[in-house]
């Protein structure tokens, strides 16, 4: 798939969602928390990986707080040079965030706990878009792909996205790699 592909349904898929009002955005990002929070998945999981939001992707931070109040490990993405993630335990979202590389929040460098990966069991991601057969297009920087080799096979890969951003099909390269669940304000999408 040429990269010139990838790019322009980026471009279109990111042109829709950042068209959603604020309160549509919060709305929406409303809806999809609570379907997380009742998958069964999420309910057996000790140790969840997900993301804090940036610009106008699914608000993510109360699904954070949330997961600490339950007495669940949260552990939280640091971007590091090489297109490599850093997955850190975080405990207090206060304390432990700060806006990093293109104003994204992310875990503190000092102090900084890392988690090891195979002791993640749950992995929430965002992207710029999905479609109906698993496919993730993310940002382009692949950060996500190559953390996913890092996780124990039998964990799952769990898509938070507004409905906008699914499309038929999106464009992938054999190395892209497919989510288990997909979570818009729709409903749930199992692959």
């Amino acid at each position: 798939m040429s990269l010139d592909e990838k790019k322009r349904v980026r471009n279109l898929v990111l042109a829709r969602r950042g068209a959603l009002t604020e309160r549509e955005r919060q709305e929406k990002s409303l809806h999809i928390e609570k379907q997380v929070l009742t998958l069964p998945e999420y309910e057996k999981a000790q140790t969840v990986m997900l993301f804090l939001n940036f610009r106008d992707e699914v608000e993510t931070t109360a699904l954070a707080e949330e997961t600490l109040t339950r007495g669940k490990q949260l552990v939280l993405p640091r971007c590091a040079p090489q297109g490599i993630l850093i997955p850190a335990l975080i405990r207090d979202l206060d304390q432990d965030i700060k806006p990093g590389t293109w104003g994204i929040r992310e875990p503190r460098l000092q102090g900084l706990r890392e988690a090891d990966p195979w002791a993640i069991d749950l992995v929430i991601v965002p992207g710029a878009a999905f479609d109906g057969q698993g496919n993730r297009l993310g940002y382009g920087g692949g950060y996500y792909d190559r953390f996913f080799g890092r996780l124990r096979p039998e964990v799952l890969r769990v898509a938070i996205a507004f409905a906008t951003q699914v499309l038929p099909e999106v464009p992938v390269d054999p190395h892209d790699q497919k989510m288990s669940i997909l979570v818009t304000e729709e409903g749930v999408h199992r692959y």
